[in-house]
Parts: structure tokens; C-alpha cells; sequence
């Protein structure tokens, strides 16, 4: 692929639940090394940063099935702990940066983050994390149904098996958004 140069002013990168509970996994390092080169890139351009992470409602961990149910029952996901959401310490929060909580799969679906986006003008999201074929890909179809233009950086997502991911990317996603490698990001004025 070619170089990907999006618009700074009008493009937020979001990371959807890169929290203690889920990318605090051995399992996930490599991504978590990767959205670390994307948030870095996000910082250095002076791009807007999204955070999503999930406190599922009851009846939302009750009716999950197979990776979703895996994910959020491993240890560490203990809801007793304290920091167990808590967007891990390796993507520090910054003052301007945005935190949105969801409850269910997608980071649309019952918060503000469509009401965020549009004040800040934004009409595309550069969008890693956890999992790609649940809470990436369940917050980019709902995104694109409100008209967002996506880019998902295959390199700073993952899933619980690599063939859950590389079907999300091969066959899911393309309908709904851009797939790129992070190296091949670049924002522009």
C-alpha cells in the first residue's frame, strides 16, 4: 500500500479497550508496542485522541459468547479491582485527550462519543485495539452507518486467535473501512 496522508484537524485516532483487563495480556504486548507507535505519531501531528474502554452492563456479560465472554473473564478482569478498566500505563492520558466509556461492544452504541466527534469536527477515525473482530469492528460499523470514514490499522489491532483477526481485516472490515499499516499513516496540515 501507498502512504496514507489523512488530515490532522479533521481526524481523531481512537484506541478501543486498551484497558488492564484485556491488553494488560501477555498475549497482547506486540499490540500494545504498536498502539504506542500510534499514539506517538497522534501526539507528535497534534492529533485529536480518543480512549474507549468497556464496563459492560450485566445483561451485556451475560449474553456474550466465545472471545467477548473470553476476553473479559481472564485473570485481571476481575471487576473488583479497581483499575481493572483503567486504560493501561503504557498509553499515558494526557489533559486534552478524550475518554469515553461504553457498556457494550461498540464505542457508539449508548455514549457520547458521536456528539464528541462532530464538536470536534471530525469526519475520519484512525482506529486500533482490542479486539478486532468485536469491539474494533462493532465500533466502525456503527461509525460508518453515522457517516465516519475509518482507516483500521491492522498492526495495532488484535484478537483473542490470529485467524479471528485476519478474518476481520480480510473479510468484515474492507466494507466499512480502510485497512492500512501503521508505517503507512502519515497526517498532514
Amino acid at each position: 500500500m501507498t502512504s496514507l496522508n489523512l488530515p490532522r484537524q479533521n481526524t481523531a485516532v481512537m484506541f478501543i479497550d486498551m484497558q488492564n483487563s484485556i491488553a494488560g495480556h501477555e498475549q497482547f504486548q506486540p499490540v500494545v508496542k504498536q498502539c504506542q507507535h500510534l499514539l506517538a505519531t497522534a501526539r507528535t501531528h497534534h492529533v485529536a485522541v480518543v480512549f474507549v474502554h468497556v464496563t459492560p452492563y450485566d445483561h451485556v456479560k451475560h449474553s456474550m459468547r466465545g472471545e467477548a465472554q473470553a476476553l473479559l473473564s481472564r485473570p485481571g478482569a476481575n471487576s473488583a479491582d479497581p483499575h481493572a478498566f483503567d486504560i493501561i500505563g503504557a498509553l499515558p492520558i494526557l489533559p486534552e485527550d478524550h475518554v469515553v466509556t461504553k457498556h457494550v461492544r461498540g464505542a457508539f452504541t449508548g455514549t457520547e462519543m458521536d456528539h464528541l466527534l462532530r464538536a470536534m469536527a471530525v469526519s475520519h477515525v484512525v482506529i486500533g485495539g482490542i479486539a478486532t473482530n468485536i469491539g474494533v469492528e462493532s465500533t466502525v460499523r456503527v461509525g460508518a452507518d453515522l457517516g465516519y470514514n475509518f482507516t483500521v490499522v491492522e498492526d495495532a489491532c488484535a484478537a483473542m486467535t490470529p485467524e479471528a483477526h485476519d478474518a476481520a481485516i480480510k473479510y468484515s472490515l474492507p466494507y466499512f473501512a480502510r485497512i492500512a499499516k501503521l508505517a503507512d499513516l502519515q497526517f498532514r496540515d
